[in-house]
C-alpha cells in the first residue's frame, strides 16, 4: 500500500511529543494544556465560516428540512453526539436533525474505522433516510480523507443539496459550498485526531448549533426553554428557569410548569398572557421569544 497520508498535518509527529514516555506527569499535562491554545486561534481565524455555516444551518431548520451530521471514527462520533444533544437541550425533532457514522450504531462504541473506506456508504446512508433538496449535510473528516464522507458531499452537491465541510487539515480542492479547515498541527500523539482535532470540532459543532438555536428563538435571556424534561435534572432545570424568568417561587412555577404540561413557554404565556393551556400552546408555535414576554 502507498502511504499517501504522510503528508497530513495530523500524520505529522510532533516535536515537542518525541520524548513523551521520559517526561514526568507534571510536564506531560503542561504539554498537553499549552497544545491547546492553538485551538483557539484557529476557532477565531474562522470566525466568518462558523457565522456562515451556522446561519445556513439555521436556515435549513426553521424551513423544516433535515439536516445530517456524517463521519467515521471520532469524526462521525462527534456529529452523532452533536444530533443526540440537541432535542433534549433545545427541544428539536429527533428526526429533523441526524447523525450517521461509518459502520452504523456499532462504530459508537466499538472501533470499526475502517467503514471510512467505502465510498459508496455515505451515499447509501443518506438514501435510506430519504435526503432531499433543502436539507443539510455536514460533513466532519480530520483527516480530509474520509471516503465515506467526500463520496456523499461530492455526489449530493451535484443534485444541489446543501454541504458543509469540517477538516483539521489543508484541503487542495474544494469539497463542498463551505470547507472549514480547522488547522491545529500536528497531535502529541502523531495521528490521534480524538485529542486537538476532536476538540476544535466540538467546539465548532457547539458554535454552530447553539448559534443557531438562540436565532430560531430556543434561548431566553440566557436560559433553555424548550428543554424536554426527561430527567429529574431536566425537571429541576425547568423549574428554576420557569422561577427567573417569570419572578416566581419555585414551588409557584412547578405548579404552572405541571398546568403547561412541562412546557416552559406554554408556561410562560398562559402566565403573561393570562390563557389556558390549549389557547396558550396555539399561541406558542406562532409567538416569538420577545412577543411572549
Amino acid at each position: 500500500m502507498k502511504d499517501t497520508y504522510f503528508e497530513l498535518d495530523t500524520e505529522k509527529r510532533y516535536k515537542k511529543g518525541l520524548n513523551l514516555s521520559a517526561m514526568k506527569s507534571s510536564e506531560i499535562v503542561d504539554l498537553f494544556i499549552d497544545d491547546h491554545e492553538i485551538i483557539l486561534k484557529s476557532l477565531k481565524k474562522n470566525k466568518k465560516k462558523l457565522i456562515l455555516a451556522s446561519e445556513i444551518f439555521f436556515e435549513t431548520y426553521t424551513n423544516n428540512s433535515r439536516i445530517f451530521f456524517m463521519g467515521a471514527g471520532t469524526s462521525g462520533r462527534l456529529g452523532v453526539i452533536e444530533a443526540a444533544e440537541l432535542p433534549p437541550t433545545f427541544g428539536t425533532n429527533k428526526n429533523s436533525i441526524i447523525g450517521l457514522i461509518a459502520g452504523g450504531n456499532k462504530a459508537l462504541v466499538t472501533a470499526t474505522e475502517g467503514a471510512e473506506d467505502k465510498k459508496l456508504l455515505g451515499i447509501e446512508n443518506l438514501k435510506k433516510n430519504k435526503i432531499k433538496k433543502g436539507d443539510l449535510i455536514i460533513g466532519i473528516s480530520a483527516s480530509g480523507r474520509s471516503e465515506y464522507v467526500l463520496s456523499a458531499l461530492k455526489y449530493y452537491k451535484k443534485k444541489g443539496i446543501k454541504t458543509v465541510f469540517i477538516t483539521t487539515n489543508k484541503l487542495k480542492k474544494i469539497v463542498s459550498d463551505l470547507d472549514i479547515s480547522f488547522l491545529v498541527g500536528p497531535e502529541l500523539i502523531s495521528g490521534s485526531t480524538r485529542l486537538k482535532s476532536g476538540t476544535v470540532t466540538k467546539i465548532a459543532l457547539n458554535i454552530i448549533t447553539s448559534m443557531a438555536m438562540i436565532k430560531a428563538n430556543k434561548i431566553l435571556n440566557g436560559l433553555m426553554i424548550d428543554i424536554k424534561p426527561t430527567t429529574n435534572k431536566l425537571r429541576a432545570r425547568c423549574i428554576r428557569n420557569t422561577a427567573i424568568i417569570l419572578h416566581l417561587s419555585l414551588s409557584k412555577a412547578e405548579k404552572l410548569l405541571i398546568k403547561s404540561k412541562w412546557n416552559i413557554r406554554v408556561a410562560i404565556i398562559m402566565n403573561n398572557k393570562s390563557m389556558g393551556y390549549k389557547d396558550a400552546l396555539n399561541a406558542s408555535q406562532t409567538l416569538s421569544v420577545g412577543e411572549i414576554i
